[in-house]
């Protein structure tokens, strides 16, 4: 039980879309960081009844990276995991199943980050890097990793530290060091069924519900519309208030689940379902609580030319990403 270090290892939640081509978040709490280079992320579906992977999972994360030539240019798959303590001074073994639209090598790396504020030691990467050779077929690779101890190094004052497992697509001559010379590529790479846990070895990957894989991705993000697309004119608004004809109405917005710190609100015009189009806002301010910024959030919403008796709402993201 709670085994497995990764977090919607299965690829099933993607609050922010299900095809992204931005330098940031994909499927929950995997984020592309990428310079020069471009991809596209999107989430894919397994054909029902195959039998490469076992135990019938539903989706798996492709990337298709263009590359363009540089030697500090690179495209990777990122997981960050909270806290620089997790299996610090421990033994991990990192399981998935990838493979790629040709015979093409990536890249797999750790990295420590020891967070921001007051002067925390630099972080360390290079952490048990290996090559891995994908084929067009699924294939399972099972990488054994020791996790440097932080016996005296100096945490950040902030509580962001962290634990990264990185997957390198494609990182010019810059990265040699961290990526065993991976070079430069372009490509198809396909991944699904991550895990990492402690030990030595590779035990049964850990199925979680939709309910807790959805409830651990709320505590790092959140959003008030449809968990699976983004916004689009059929999401009606999360809050809804009948105007006064008054300048400014203050709002608080209680989160599903605690969030890992007071997170960065965003908020954002809705329309009724039906077509129905709920009057402009402009956003004026996001105010944290003194006391509870991880459980709800207080704001300003200020409506566009106000009219006494009309409907207004809004839909809002709660971001407290590491």
């Amino acid at each position: 039980s709670n085994k497995n270090a990764i977090i919607n290892g299965n690829f099933g939640i993607w609050q922010r879309g299900t095809s992204i081509s931005t330098n940031g978040y994909t499927a929950d709490r995997f984020r592309t960081q990428l310079s020069g280079s471009t991809h596209v992320s999107t989430r894919q579906v397994f054909t029902a009844g195959q039998t490469d992977i076992p135990n019938e999972p539903t989706y798996y994360h492709r990337t298709v990276v263009t590359s363009v030539a540089g030697a500090s240019n690179y495209c990777l798959l990122q997981q960050r995991i909270e806290s620089v303590r997790t299996y610090a001074g421990k033994t991990v073994t990192l399981n998935f199943y990838a493979k790629a639209d040709a015979s093409k090598n990536i890249a797999v790396e750790f990295e420590q980050d020891y967070g921001s504020g007051g002067t925390p030691s630099s972080g360390i990467a290079e952490i048990g890097i290996t090559t891995c050779a994908l084929t067009t077929s699924w294939q399972r690779f099972t990488i054994t990793a020791s996790i440097p101890s932080i016996l005296g190094k100096t945490l950040g004052t902030n509580n962001d530290g962290f634990l990264s497992l990185q997957v390198w697509f494609e990182a010019g001559s810059t990265y040699n060091s961290r990526t065993n010379s991976l070079g430069q590529q372009s490509g198809t790479f396909d991944i699904a069924q991550v895990q990492l846990e402690e030990g030595s070895s590779f035990t049964s990957f850990e199925y979680r519900t939709i309910g807790q894989e959805i409830a651990l991705c709320q505590r790092y993000y959140e959003k008030s519309y449809n968990q699976s697309a983004a916004l689009d004119s059929s999401d009606s608004g999360d809050t809804f208030f009948v105007s006064t004809g008054a300048a400014n109405y203050r709002f608080t917005e209680t989160f599903k689940v605690s969030k890992r710190a007071g997170p960065t609100m965003s908020i954002y015009n809705a329309s009724l379902a039906g077509g129905t189009t709920i009057r402009n806002y402009t956003a004026v301010s996001s105010v944290a609580y003194t006391v509870g910024v991880t459980t709800e959030r207080l704001f300003n919403i200020s409506p566009s030319s106000p009219v006494n008796e009309n409907l207004y709402a809004f839909h809002w993201t709660a971001d407290a990403e590491l």
